[in-house]
């Protein structure tokens, strides 16, 4: 094995604006690839997103597939199917084409493409490294136990080729170890957050401008969600919370930032839930950094989640947060300390914790605190990345 770590990158979603699983595999490939890691990045070739371009000496090859307008393909749909099936085939030959360039491969996500590929790598005698990215979901490693008849064994079966797993929560890690996995196998990594992207706004006036120049007045009460809008992600919870909140509290303004299939549905409830002046729905944004520096509350909704990166951006911004009590967010908010935990699907709850740090400042304040502290002590890229490299070191020295 060569001294110099070559890395091929597999992340079907890799844009910076494209979610947290997008701008997690783009940020740490950067990384690696600062590190003195030899990296290439395979995806998939998506249409209609916002252009940018990646970082000078990094390759990023877009693999054409069937509907290569759709990014979110987390429903259990025959269409999905076939167009996460059509990457699989792609990525299996541009793996083959590249073999010589790459020792490992770094897989973002541990579903049907890893499934396909395994055993050709294994052929082809690579290392494999999967991060598993959602918990519960029944389309990743560690949700396949029971599942699919027997295919979930057949599944669980051929994973257990791949050289090591990563879990970015401890639930992830649990429900690896349930489907059979083990234990030495797996390495908790969570996710982290890049301190040059994210950070508090402590100029007044810099916000006032902010506010002024998205639209929102001095006055209103900003609550903001970001992520994609798929079902999991529950924020029609959070519509029926403000539905609620806002007859108290008419300053309440909710921005939704993200794209997803939910999105019309979405807006027909707000709609008939007569909240339309208080919602201001945003697709995808460049500048979600500009968009967190002008909320108050950060609000999180999810059923379902592996480790968020939009709660971890949001403290790193300084805000309170209110979530779900859920899989990897428990492993971050410590309840009342450095945010607020509510339980999920309960607008009721969600309401209450709304309208609680909408009257209490000084909650708000040292919530927002605590949680700032809590990214920087704790999700810094610099130590996440150096349990990368030992990772691929480790690898590479086991025959």
């Amino acid at each position: 094995m060569v001294n110099t770590l070559r890395v091929c990158v597999v992340s079907p979603l890799y844009h910076p604006h494209l979610g947290g699983v997008g701008r997690q595999a783009v940020a740490l490939t950067e990384k690696l690839y600062q590190s003195g890691v030899q990296v290439f990045v395979l995806c998939r070739n998506i249409h209609g997103l916002p252009e940018w371009k990646s970082a000078e000496g990094i390759s990023v090859r877009a693999l054409r597939t069937l509907g290569s307008h759709r990014h979110d393909l987390e429903e259990k749909t025959l269409r999905n199917f076939l167009v996460s099936f059509s990457f699989c085939i792609r990525l299996l030959g541009a793996l083959i084409r590249s073999r010589k360039e790459y020792d490992i491969v770094h897989f973002h996500g541990a579903s049907l493409p890893l499934i396909f590929n395994v055993i050709p790598l294994k052929l082809m005698r690579k290392k494999i490294i999967a991060k598993v990215a959602g918990a519960k979901m029944k389309i990743e490693a560690g949700s396949f136990l029971g599942t699919y008849v027997f295919i979930g064994h057949i599944f669980i079966s051929i994973l257990k080729r791949v050289d090591a797993f990563v879990a970015i929560s401890s639930e992830i890690r649990e429900d690896l170890i349930r489907d059979g996995f083990e234990s030495k196998a797996i390495r908790e990594i969570p996710n982290f957050i890049m301190p040059d992207q994210f950070y508090p706004l402590t100029n007044p006036s810099e916000k006032k401008q902010l506010r002024k120049d998205i639209g929102i007045s001095e006055e209103s009460l900003v609550l903001t969600f970001s992520g994609r809008l798929v079902k999991r992600k529950r924020v029609d919870v959070l519509l029926r919370a403000i539905a609620d909140a806002v007859k108290s509290r008419p300053d309440i303004i909710v921005i939704i930032l993200g794209h997803g299939e939910m999105k019309e549905d979405l807006e027909r409830l707000a709609a008939e839930l007569g909240i339309q002046k208080n919602m201001m729905f945003r697709s995808f944004v460049r500048n979600i950094r500009d968009y967190l520096h002008i909320t108050d509350i950060f609000v999180f909704p999810s059923e379902k989640e592996g480790m968020p990166n939009a709660v971890l951006e949001a403290m790193a911004c300084g805000l309170p947060v209110i979530a779900s009590r859920i899989g990897g967010v428990v492993d971050v908010i410590r309840d009342r300390k450095n945010g607020l935990l509510v339980e999920p699907r309960d607008p009721d709850g969600l309401r209450d914790a709304i309208l609680e740090l909408c009257e209490k400042q000084e909650l708000r304040t040292s919530l927002a605190e605590e949680a700032c502290a809590t990214i920087r002590d704790n999700f810094s890229a610099e130590t996440v990345v150096k349990k990368y490299l030992e990772l691929y070191r480790k690898i590479c020295r086991e025959d």
